[in-house]
């Protein structure tokens, strides 16, 4: 269980704060609620206690856990599928939602060697963005440094394949 002050990830809306946990009325039901206030929006969401499971809220990942993204981000073997640009972007469009560290992982390194073959689309460049955005985020909550300290350390290491 999650306490007021925790960082969390919200799968699809990213890495935010837990501000409190109040009780609130819907539709004449009452439901204990945290209020989520994501890092790069002044928005708060309400996620019931009872729905975090299904939702897929989690804990920002352990420091042990972070060798592992930096070696999926370095991974040589990427598989490029040549499906048509609208089915692909579903595809990274769900990996994107998944909000699981590895997979987002994969997901940039699979763009980025996308991007050395053809200029990506408006669309895959959004994810990309979104994808390096979370991943420098919370790998930057892990190592206690700044997220420019750590986009250089990502990019640096995309660069090297």
């Amino acid at each position: 269980m999650f306490n007021i002050g925790d960082v969390v990830v919200y799968p699809g809306c990213g890495l935010g704060k837990i501000t409190s946990i109040e009780e609130k009325e819907i539709a004449g039901k009452s439901f204990k609620v945290f209020i989520f206030k994501p890092f790069h929006s002044e928005t708060e969401i309400f996620i019931p206690l009872d729905s975090l499971p299904k939702i897929g809220v989690r804990p920002v990942i352990s420091l042990e856990e972070v060798p592992k993204v930096y070696a999926c981000l370095s991974k040589k073997e990427v598989t490029i599928t040549n499906e048509n640009w609208n089915k692909r972007y579903k595809e990274y469009t769900e990996k994107l939602k998944t909000g699981n560290i590895f997979i987002l992982a994969e997901l940039l390194r699979e763009l980025f060697e996308v991007s050395k073959k053809k200029p990506l689309s408006f669309g895959e460049k959004k994810i990309f963005e979104k994808a390096k955005e979370h991943i420098v985020l919370e790998l930057s909550i892990c190592e206690n440094c700044s997220p420019e300290e750590i986009e250089k350390k990502v990019m640096a290491i995309l660069n090297s394949s």
